[in-house]
């Protein structure tokens, strides 16, 4: 009968509610252990099962012990949460104290623990009740791990009260009060208090040292964070492998490659995440080529490499383009078992992508199985960025089909950039509804894209409504893509005027900026304005003119036929003078007919890009425009005997069969 009772409270799959936590009694009699086992040999078999993960046989193991004692429940209870089995520990818990067993200060630690894990603040209250009852409040492991569950439930102020009442709080509970504190973003608080700690003498230890430098990672002080390191420094702690990986990570997260690099080469033993962090930083920087010896070094050490570490390299190709070496790595990480990693799969993705192997890209998006998010949009971004704008909006449609994703900021970024590459006005409203509907327009990135996808819609009217609703938001990309859109729509005075009000604010002008605006000049015919304007870029701002910007100026030059002013021009920038300037200076030449200084830039357009056959067709161009039609005819011919085509233009309808709404 006996037997039986207690096969139904174990089999009953826990269906006991966790509220029941009120004293129930039973009788249950005692029973000699079969099999000559004794209660300590249950318990160590119990354990060993439990700690190895084999539930099935822990749970058989305990079904066959007679007489279930305060250690077999414990074990029990201890052992689903090691386990993950958080909600099955509080359950039998509770079938525990239906038992009318009274629970030890180790069953009251693991319960704590399942609580921490599972949130609920309110089952944190009810055993604080049970603990008090039990007379268990004076036992610093039960109100460490007490405060420990209200801070890890969200409730810190209950969490500091546990820990105000011990009276003389050691190392372990100090350090879990800054950890909860930590662990509900009070960063400042955290500091505080350990500051507190160290005046009435703690020493901390290297958990403690862990969790500090997340709080000063955290509120990004590098003063505090050197301070840190000053104190592992001091007490020795320089010797533990995870601290110094601490200390590593948190000056790359501050992008200091120099420190970052003393704390790396000072390290006496170094493991994979030592490796990984510090390539990751050199990644993050973009030194991909240092990333890729440092691999390589790594290599040499004996230290294998694990699925983050093949990331980081699959990023460093991509930054190079080095499509190769991508393949390679690529293969590697397949041979090693990780090719059915979903993340490692997205990055090869984007790796293919920005090397410019869409096919390839597209054979992996394939053959992956439970794409996420990151997926799609990693294969979209790709088609935008290998100017397949279209491709990329008939991977959205189907996207939108099959999968129940919400768009996150970075998916319609990419979107609203194919967008605005095939001028689909309708498009971008759509999209612009959902950011507004989805809570976007304070995405900053998001606002910038819809600037600059409605300007190349060719109407800059709602990208300026964009740009003024911003506000406080706009940053120098925001004045940037406003600048672009009105000066590719023809409105340059609107352009220079914008851009005189930008001076005035708060944002500085970059070299991008000039671009944009002399571009604009350039489109509108405003010489005057745009010599002062570079000038003002050289002389004030100190930024050194690129091809693109003596591009612009020459083009600007040349549309208003003031070529004793470009000559003079390309003269005092020859060495930035590049293709594209010298063809602006040809398409200036066509204009007005100059016939002399079309000949000397295409000559020096074939010097610089001899493949290039457009400046053939812009001399042949010229010649005609004056009438020397035998010499247009001659160019022609020399063109086709070489076999240089010239690429045709696109014109392009602003019509779909389709809504991607």
């Amino acid at each position: 009968m006996l037997r039986n009772t207690k096969s139904m409270i174990f089999k009953k799959n826990m269906k006991t509610p966790l509220a029941i936590l009120q004293l129930h009694s039973i009788h249950t009699s005692t029973q000699c252990y079969p099999h000559g086992r004794d209660p300590i040999n249950y318990s160590k078999l119990l354990s060993s099962y439990l700690k190895s993960g084999d539930i099935t046989n822990a749970e058989k193991l305990f079904e066959e012990i007679p007489k279930w004692d305060v250690v077999s429940w414990s074990i029990m209870i201890h052992g689903y949460n090691r386990n993950g089995f958080r909600r099955k520990s509080m359950e039998l818990f509770s079938q525990m104290r239906i038992s009318s067993l009274v629970p030890t200060s180790f069953t009251m630690v693991g319960v704590l623990v399942s609580i921490a894990g599972l949130g609920d603040p309110v089952l944190g209250q009810c055993v604080h009740g049970l603990i008090l009852k039990y007379g268990l409040d004076s036992d610093f492991r039960v109100v460490t791990a007490l405060l420990n569950a209200y801070a890890k439930c969200g409730n810190v102020v209950d969490s500091y009260r546990v820990f105000e009442q011990l009276e003389n709080p050691g190392l372990v509970s100090r350090s879990a009060i800054v950890s909860g504190f930590v662990y509900n973003e009070l960063f400042e608080e955290a500091v505080v208090l350990f500051n507190q700690f160290r005046k009435v003498g703690m020493v901390p230890n290297a958990a403690t040292v862990l969790t500090l430098i997340r709080a000063c990672v955290a509120l990004e002080s590098r003063r505090l964070c050197e301070s840190i390191h000053g104190m592992v420094v001091k007490l020795s702690l320089v010797l533990d492998v995870a601290v110094n990986n601490s200390v590593l990570d948190m000056y790359s997260s501050m992008l200091d490659l120099d420190a970052a690099t003393r704390v790396f080469e000072g390290m006496e033993c170094r493991d994979v995440i030592s490796w990984t962090t510090m390539i990751n930083l050199l990644v993050c920087l973009e030194y991909a080529s240092d990333a890729l010896m440092l691999f390589r070094q790594m290599r040499i050490t004996g230290i294998s490499n694990d699925v983050v570490v093949v990331m980081n390299l699959i990023s460093a190709c991509a930054i190079l383009g080095d499509l190769k070496r991508g393949r390679e790595i690529h293969t590697q990480a397949i041979v090693c078992g990780f090719g059915s990693e979903l993340p490692l799969t997205n990055s090869i993705i984007a790796m293919y992508s920005k090397c410019g192997d869409l096919d390839s890209s597209t054979t992996v998006f394939d053959q992956t199985a439970g794409k996420s998010l990151v997926s799609w949009t990693a294969m979209i971004l790709g088609c935008v960025q290998n100017g397949c704008p279209r491709e990329a909006l008939k991977l959205f449609i189907k996207m939108r089909g099959e999968e129940g994703f919400y768009l996150d900021s970075v998916m319609l970024i990419g979107v609203l950039s194919a967008s605005g590459e095939l001028a689909l006005l309708e498009v971008c409203q759509q999209l612009h509804c959902y950011a507004f509907e989805s809570g976007f327009p304070r995405y900053r990135l998001v606002q910038n894209s819809l600037i600059s996808a409605y300007s190349k819609c060719g109407d800059v009217e709602p990208a300026y409504n964009v740009f003024g609703q911003m506000g406080y938001i706009r940053d120098i990309v925001s004045w940037n893509a406003i600048l672009n859109g009105y000066g590719i729509n023809g409105h340059g005075e609107i352009a220079v005027t914008l851009y005189h009000e930008m001076r005035k604010g708060r944002e500085n002008p970059d070299a991008a900026t000039y671009l944009c605006v002399l571009s604009a000049c350039s489109h509108s015919g405003l010489v005057d304005d745009g010599l002062v304007i570079f000038n003002q870029m050289v002389e004030e701002r100190k930024i050194r003119p690129s091809q693109d910007h003596c591009g612009c100026i020459v083009d600007l030059l040349a549309r208003a036929g003031c070529f004793s002013d470009a000559s003079e021009f390309v003269s005092r920038y020859m060495e930035k003078m590049g293709p594209n300037a010298w063809r602006a200076l040809l398409s200036g030449c066509q204009l007005h007919g100059n016939v002399g200084l079309a000949e000397l830039a295409a000559r020096r357009v074939y010097e610089l890009d001899p493949e290039e056959p457009g400046q053939v067709v812009l001399l042949s161009n010229v010649y005609a425009s004056v009438g020397r039609f035998q010499d247009a005819e001659a160019l022609r011919a020399s063109m086709k005997k070489k076999e240089l085509i010239k690429n045709p233009g696109i014109s392009l309808l602003n019509r779909i069969p389709y809504d991607v709404g």
